[in-house]
């Protein structure tokens, strides 16, 4: 039996009475004393700013198991010794709910304190329950590690009897190792692959794998990945007809996680499917994430020209700001009522779309007017997003279930649907206030749906360095195994390289019943990562409750980048350079600013310094943009990043000589600078920008005055061209008035 001596943690009332380490790192004191018995919870409310301080008295030996669950605030747990040491911090994704398992051992005697505080300091008041489950002395420590290894023993004998072994993660080589894999999936409409980290080659490997057996063994015949949908239409174009870049086209879609060989790789492999005479059926590439507007909107606005001249007016006043790439990205910073009045504007087109449906459809035919009302309520989903920054996640996740519930009844009752996302959407996880994209589906699909989540053991991985804004931008990342506790510990151990394991074959009760059924550490990494953060990416999870079947790669590599990835990272100057464009850098590109030619080529720009005409001096730089139909919705830019420190607390101008050479609607030159202040929440709404637009033939000045308040951390300014056409920009100036 656990012992449930030593009553206790105290909440602490006072410096006086705290241990010195509590009063060190700020404790928020408290009116009362509330003794924390063991398996006794104490619920407190928490804001964001605030912290609350527990002590237990430990002896050496002693091993203490506690969790805090989280109930509408991401909490910190910090773990300090009695000399102060920090011996233990906890921060799982789990977001706003779900539990922070700490579990620590006294390595001395004395009073050891628990900190909790609030991960953003202006988050607003949630609660949370902290609960000691146990206090071990040093002998119930050694049987409970006993006991433990024994069911582990167990478990591994299981998943070593029961694991499909695979021969590779790579496609091109036959199925005879994933012929069991048929039955897990069985007759679901819809298999869903998931990744424990957005930047790892071998998992992508086996998505492409399993992608060609699912097509080639099952009848498969759609493929959707979490990329914004409008856009992957160009993608779709390529694999059906080959037709276009498909290196543009998937760089199109902007997200540097899939910008890699192995995502083209698969693509290429899509459009060699479809090319075969002797595959009468074709597979077809969808995007069914809603995180960009502009496309969206050119398609809605193309489509009404054809078909309702007067909407077609209408839509186009009311997009306005969503169709240029440009403004679309200033709409988080616009006064709610604005937001709230473009939101209107986009749900009353989505109605005009029903009500005039069969006009429409008389005029284009059903596909076309299903195709173009779907991108209508991609901007309503988009707009719902950034109307809300609190509830991103709920709206992004019920928006991709929404887009994956309309691809498969747009192919029809006999598609059946391979899905890639992180384990994260995929999972079929009913814990805590958001509905993952997963849970959705599996609502509305039932048995008809198969998630496979991804796990690893150890290896390499790319992400975005943290915390964010970060200057290093994506970065390789290597991590070790996780302890034999975890998940993905236990999996190393079964010495299986890449393997995959039917959950729902899981004994009903027994150890094995009794492992799987416990929380279990496991990565989870999106596309941010810092190696001092490892610990807080390793979450507990039920995870026969999240996925039916599970993937697992032993080692891992970094996914490898196309020429056309991410941007480099902003170095962060103290000074402007080059504001007169005579230095030349690498390509023709301006010296000192931020330019990526590989990228902006893809989206259809150049950015190079020309002595055509310059304003002054000997060079200017040119801006030039292709005619349309380009990949992405972009604008081609450069930019300067500045240190804030010397401009606080004064005005601040930049000036530019500039004119452009653009024709037609959305074609215009934008001089423009930002003041960027501390980000203290993940939700915060982005700092306004600050712009002018540039039309005019000839050479003019054009100016921005801001007032940079004392907290601001950085000055970004630059040019930007957007549509087709060119722009020139010369004599930039920055500074400080009176």
């Amino acid at each position: 039996m656990l012992s449930r001596r030593i009553a206790c943690f105290a909440v602490i009332i006072g410096t006086v009475r705290a241990p010195a380490v509590l009063a060190q790192v700020g404790a928020t004191e408290a009116n009362d004393t509330i003794a924390l018995e063991v398996l006794r919870p104490v619920e407190r409310t928490l804001a964001g700013g605030a912290s609350h301080a527990y002590r237990v008295h430990l002896v050496a030996g002693q091993y203490v198991h506690a969790v805090v669950q989280q109930r509408g605030v991401d909490v910190v747990v910090e773990v300090y010794s009695p000399s102060g040491a920090k011996l233990l911090e906890v921060d799982s994704p789990n977001g706003i709910e779900g539990p922070e398992p700490v579990d620590f051992e006294a390595q001395s005697a004395g009073e050891f304190g628990l900190v909790i505080r609030a991960l953003e300091p202006n988050a607003a008041s949630g609660r949370y329950e902290v609960l000691v489950t146990a206090v071990l002395s040093p002998a119930q420590r050694v049987a409970e590690v006993a006991s433990m290894r024994a069911r582990r023993d167990s478990v591994l004998q299981w998943l070593r009897e029961t694991g499909v072994r695979l021969a590779t993660v790579e496609a091109g080589h036959g199925f005879e190792d994933m012929a069991p894999i048929e039955s897990m999936v069985g007759s679901a409409r819809l298999v869903a692959l998931g990744e424990a980290t957005h930047g790892t080659r071998e998992f992508f490997q086996l998505k492409h794998r399993m992608l060609e057996f699912l097509v080639s063994e099952l009848g498969f015949t759609v493929f959707g990945i979490e990329a914004t949908m409008p856009e992957g239409f160009d993608v779709n174009r390529y694999v059906l007809t080959g037709e276009g870049d498909p290196a543009r086209a998937l760089a199109g879609l902007y997200f540097w996680t899939w910008d890699t060989e192995e995502v083209l790789a698969m693509i290429r492999w899509m459009r060699e499917w479809n090319a075969n005479p002797a595959h009468v059926r074709r597979v077809k590439f969808y995007g069914f994430d809603m995180q960009s507007a502009p496309r969206a909107a050119h398609v809605v606005l193309d489509y009404l020209s054809r078909t309702d001249a007067a909407e077609a007016a209408r839509a186009k006043a009311a997009l306005a700001q969503v169709a240029n790439p440009f403004t679309d990205e200033g709409l988080a910073a616009l006064p709610p009522g604005l937001r709230q009045a473009l939101l209107d504007s986009a749900r009353a087109l989505v109605a005009r779309f029903d009500e005039r449906r069969s006009a429409y459809v008389r005029r284009t035919g059903e596909e076309s007017w299903a195709v173009a009302r779907q991108h209508a309520r991609i901007i309503v989903q988009n707009l719902s997003m950034r109307l809300a920054p609190d509830s991103a996640f709920v709206v992004r996740d019920r928006s991709m279930a929404e887009n994956v519930e309309w691809i498969l009844a747009h192919e029809g009752p006999e598609a059946r649907m391979v899905i890639w996302a992180h384990n994260g959407h995929v999972a079929d996880d009913a814990a805590g206030p958001i509905v993952w994209m997963g849970r959705h589906l599996r609502r509305a699909l039932g048995s008809n749906m198969v998630v496979f989540g991804f796990a690893f053991g150890r290896g390499g991985f790319q992400a975005m360095q943290m915390p964010f804004p970060s200057r290093r931008g994506l970065q390789a990342f290597v991590v070790p195994a996780l302890p034999d506790s975890t998940l993905d510990g236990t999996l190393v151990a079964t010495g299986m390289p890449v393997a995959a394991f039917d959950l729902r074959a899981l004994p009903r009760d027994g150890a094995v019943a009794a492992w799987f059924g416990a929380p279990r550490g496991t990565r989870s990494i999106g596309a941010g990562f810092a190696d001092a953060l490892a610990p807080n990416f390793v979450a507990p999870q039920i995870t026969p409750q999240r996925y039916d079947a599970l993937l697992w790669v032993d080692s891992t590599t970094r996914a490898r980048p196309n020429a056309t990835g991410p941007l480099p990272p902003m170095e962060l100057r103290p000074a402007a350079v080059n504001l007169d464009f005579e230095e030349v850098g690498d390509g023709g590109a301006p010296a000192g600013w931020l330019v990526n030619d590989a990228r902006l080529a893809t989206f259809g720009y150049t950015i190079a310094v020309t002595s055509d005409g310059p304003a002054s001096g000997a060079r200017c730089v040119e801006v030039r943009g292709e005619p349309r139909p380009r990949y992405g919705e972009t604008y081609g830019g450069l930019t300067q990043l500045l240190d804030a420190t010397p401009y606080r607390g004064h005005r601040v101008r930049l000036r530019a000589m500039a004119r452009a050479n653009v024709r037609g609607t959305g074609n215009e030159g934008r001089l423009w600078m930002q003041v960027s202040r501390p980000l203290v929440s993940f939700t915060q709404p982005p700092d306004p920008r600050e712009s002018r637009q540039v039309t005019a033939i000839a050479w003019r000045p054009y100016e921005i005055v801001v007032v940079v308040p004392p907290t601001a951390t950085t000055l970004t300014f630059g040019f930007a061209l957007v549509g087709e056409g060119r722009a020139w920009v010369d004599n930039v100036s920055v500074e400080v008035l009176p």
